[in-house]
């Protein structure tokens, strides 16, 4: 049950931090609360926070580099 109270916490909030992220940028200050709130380690909710936004920023560069190459 305590997987489902996390799940529950952290999925909603990460996706209106990667959807502020994308928008204006910042997205960090709400999933890193949340990671930390769910009950992550500090230093496992920094490292999660930063691949996180790290995937995000590759995907958006390929993107972008595959729209202007094509």
């Amino acid at each position: 049950m305590e997987l489902l109270t996390t799940y529950l916490i952290i999925c909603p909030l990460v996706f209106l931090g990667g959807f502020v992220d994308s928008i204006a940028g910042g997205g960090g200050f709400i999933s890193l609360p949340s990671y930390i709130l769910a009950g992550l380690p500090v230093h496992m909710a920094i490292g999660t926070n930063k691949l996180s936004s790290a995937m995000g920023t590759s995907l958006a560069t390929y993107k972008i580099c595959k729209k202007r190459l094509y």
